[in-house]
């Protein structure tokens, strides 16, 4: 197999025909890993960051494509180079894009990043059930330093059997709560939700839900679409193109015209995903959020050929009172041989674990320090 890399906008453009080919013969066709929102994330990643994707071929065709991201960071102090899956702050998950012998496919990677001088650290976050983590871990552990970074769960909610059954499932408590915030919205004034499937994102329509987002509680830390770096610009784009593959979902509460809650979604192949959901902070205290999830549960449940709804990463005690399971990302970091990265590898297992535990000692003098983490050095 033979490793090429794309670097610039214009090549990584002319690979949509064979991405979006590959993709209907891979494990994973979720929008997600498209061609689509990987150049969503290409044009709105930081000024900082360089993104690229390896052209993974057999007899020179295409069996996968890599999304990567080189950036620049501090790590625990050192400067390090970073290397990871393309990624958006609101990438529910990241994968490869691979058909046929995967195997062969990683151990094609492993040898590419070996023979690669450009990065220190190289952080993988991939679902816990994806047949490439299996695939990689195979390839790359004892070839390189390795070790587990932590988990991120997911709630999703099954959506089958009807909605009165599930329903009823869930805890007296938790549906009157919901009962109650439909009373207080509806003596508040007149309630409409709303689903927009297309989108224009030149639109006053698209203007409007933007400037929700600067109304929100996230505004001020600085985490809402109107306020973080580039993520307007990523909105719009995603918007255009969700549009025009029959992807998007963007639900809308209103309370006496006036947009107060939204939320953005995905949806293909019986799954939506949730994006971002916000509300209008000046009526927190009706909690429009959750009418409006509400709603959207009601009409997923209703609608023929969706079987999951992944409500985005995050335990939230909220999600839980919804969620029938929860799909779990797995968060990795590999190092390479060598002076730096074996840096990088001490300063990540050894350093700031003994960080942790001074810190711990000087809150807690009583306390013990925590257990030093597992994990491979890196030879060389």
């Amino acid at each position: 197999m033979r490793i090429r890399c794309v670097q610039t906008e214009a090549e990584f453009g002319a690979l949509a025909p064979q991405w979006a080919e590959l993709l209907t013969r891979s494990a994973e066709t979720s929008p997600l890993v498209s061609h689509d929102w990987f150049a969503c994330c290409w044009q709105t990643v930081t000024p900082t960051a360089d993104p690229e994707v390896l052209v993974v071929e057999d007899g020179g065709q295409p069996v996968a494509f890599v999304p990567l991201m080189r950036w620049p960071e501090r790590n625990h102090g050192m400067p390090t180079r970073s290397l990871g899956l393309l990624e958006c702050p609101d990438s529910v998950f990241i994968d490869l894009v691979a058909v046929g012998d995967l195997p062969s496919v990683a151990e094609a990677i492993g040898d590419h990043l070996a023979s690669r001088r450009d990065w220190d650290v190289l952080t993988l976050k991939l679902r816990a059930t994806s047949p490439s983590l299996k695939a990689l871990e195979g390839a790359l552990r004892g070839r390189f330093g390795w070790q587990p970074a932590g988990k991120l769960q997911s709630p999703y909610v099954a959506v089958g059997g009807g909605w009165e059954p599930f329903w009823r499932g869930k805890t007296q408590r938790f549906r009157k709560t919901l009962r109650n915030v439909q009373n207080r919205l509806e003596r508040a004034g007149r309630v409409t939700v709303e689903e927009h499937c297309t989108l224009d994102p030149r639109s006053p329509l698209f203007q409007e839900v933007l400037e929700l987002t600067s109304r929100s509680w996230k505004a001020d830390r600085r985490v809402a679409i109107a306020t973080m770096p580039r993520m307007p610009e990523f909105f719009a784009e995603l918007t255009g193109r969700a549009s025009q593959q029959g992807w998007l979902s963007l639900w809308l509460l209103r309370l006496g015209g006036r947009l107060i809650a939204v939320e953005w979604q995905l949806q293909a192949g019986g799954r939506v995903y949730a994006l971002r959901s916000d509300f209008d902070e000046a009526y927190g205290e009706l909690s429009p959020g959750s009418a409006l999830n509400l709603a959207i549960m009601q009409a997923l449940f209703g609608r023929e050929g969706v079987h999951e709804y992944d409500m985005g990463p995050g335990l939230s005690e909220y999600k839980l009172r919804w969620a029938t399971g929860t799909h779990e990302t797995l968060r990795i970091r590999v190092y390479p041989r060598g002076v730096r990265g074996r840096a990088a590898w001490i300063a990540d297992t050894a350093v700031a674990p003994l960080v942790r535990r001074i810190r711990e000692r000087l809150r807690d003098p009583g306390r013990g320090g925590a257990a030093r983490p597992v994990a491979e050095t890196p030879a060389g």
